[in-house]
């Protein structure tokens, strides 16, 4: 296998477009630049073809669901069911990257599976009861068929550290015993009222925030559910949901006629308010040096963390991602045969490059991201690492009679076949 070093645009079988299209935020130079660069790279460039490596495969059947986690792949026997239908579920664990079998666990539930999460010798599964959105946890002991507990609620996050498993409902969020189901504390959802989770490493929540119709704000330990701090903000009838958003290590909340006031987790310190206009907009935790906030079909705003300041707003963007020094963005327009992969410049917006039809999978936490291009018309795909620096591609791999559901963890690029089983390949 070659780890060759190739341009953008230069990819096996099949390259993505290589020019990136006329853009307002492009001057005209910078455009004309970037695309003999590419250019150059098809006409020059010659690297060989990556070997095609045979992967290591664990046998599935179709219906089965795959959720990876840590150092753990759990796959869920036939979980995507009807829901109401009680069924037995065999949850067997893989250790990766080596995709060595640990254990087979059988849980009992009554409707589709959507979350399985190991913790310690404990597996805490969350199905769906009914099609009226009513949800469930069960917890079994790890290698056996011995439900521990079993709570209708919804899983929100499990600490093995504290051996604490959060539970939400419309009333409440809860904490409570992982072995034994018993409820440590609970936190009332207010009618008027919204509860979210914030912040942390890994799973599980650093934050519980909770906010008003009449303007209570605070801020709450997710381990003990006690109060931290507490802020009274002018009141909004009928718009707390919604108007409030966790990112990182602040809460943003409609704080007065027209915009939002940013507050530091956990004391609720003030920082500062913006007049920018996040009507019916959602805003995404982990984005890099920014807070990025979407409409629907309308694009996005770029937000300074620090200072509350629009930084700039595009109507051309429906996700972003931060990766080192850049941001990832895909386009909102519908119908496009070539939506591309663009890598912007965080502080103005402005376009450095198009990875084309490459899709993001992860960081590789140097700066670089693994990503994968689906080769059209077949069940082929080349993975590799890009550098959004360099607007490069390694190619590390490719993969054969993939039917996509791919993801990259541990190591490895894991990824449904068409056979329904699971394939491993080395990220190296």
């Amino acid at each position: 296998m070659t780890n060759e070093v190739i341009e953008l645009g230069e990819v096996p079988r099949e390259a993505p477009p290589v020019a990136v299209e006329a853009d307002r935020l492009v001057p005209r130079r910078a455009l004309l630049a970037l695309v003999s660069v590419a250019l150059l790279a098809l006409l020059t460039a010659a690297a060989p073809l990556p070997v095609m490596q045979a992967p290591t495969v664990v046998p599935a059947r179709l219906g089965d669901t795959m959720f990876l986690g840590g150092d753990r792949m759990l796959l869920v026997s036939g979980s995507r069911t009807l829901v109401a239908q009680v069924s037995r579920r065999v949850v067997r664990t893989f250790a990766l990257p080596g995709a060595r079998l640990l254990s087979s666990t059988t849980v009992t539930v009554s409707g589709s599976v959507n979350q399985v999460v190991l913790a310690g010798d404990t597996m805490v599964a969350s199905y769906q009861v009914d099609a009226s959105g009513i949800w469930a946890a069960v917890a079994v002991a790890e290698g056996t068929d011995q439900t521990r507990w079993r709570r209708t609620a919804q899983l929100i996050a499990v600490s093995p550290a504290d051996n604490l498993v959060l539970l939400g409902t419309d009333n409440a969020v809860s904490g409570v015993d992982l072995l034994t189901g018993a409820t440590r504390w609970t936190l009332p959802r207010p009618a008027d009222g919204y509860i979210a989770e914030t912040g942390g490493a890994g799973d599980f929540p650093q934050w519980l925030v909770l906010l008003t119709d009449s303007g209570r704000l605070e801020s709450h330990d997710p381990h003990t559910g006690a109060l931290i701090a507490a802020r009274t903000l002018p009141p909004r009838p009928g718009r707390a949901n919604g108007l409030v958003w966790p990112v990182d290590d602040l809460v943003m909340a409609d704080d007065g006629p027209a915009g939002f006031g940013a507050y530091r987790l956990p004391g609720l310190t003030p920082l500062w308010h913006t007049n920018a206009d996040l009507s019916s907009s959602w805003m995404q935790a982990g984005c890099g040096q920014l807070i990025c906030t979407f409409q629907h079909q309308r694009g996005m705003t770029a937000i300074d963390p620090g200072t509350g300041r629009e930084l700039w707003r595009s109507g051309y963007y429906a996700y972003a991602e931060g990766v080192g020094d850049f941001l990832l963005a895909t386009r909102a327009e519908r119908g496009l045969d070539e939506p591309g992969l663009w890598v912007l410049d965080p502080r103005t917006g402005k376009v450095r490059g198009n990875f084309g039809r490459w899709e993001f999978l992860a960081p590789t936490g140097d700066g670089r991201f693994y990503a994968k291009l689906d080769v059209r018309g077949s069940f082929v795909l080349h993975y590799g690492i890009l550098d959004p620096a360099t607007l490069s591609v390694r190619l590390l791999g490719t993969a054969d009679d993939v039917s996509n559901s791919c993801q990259a963890a541990s190591g490895r690029l894991i990824c449904r076949l068409v056979d329904a089983n699971v394939a491993l390949w080395p990220l190296r």
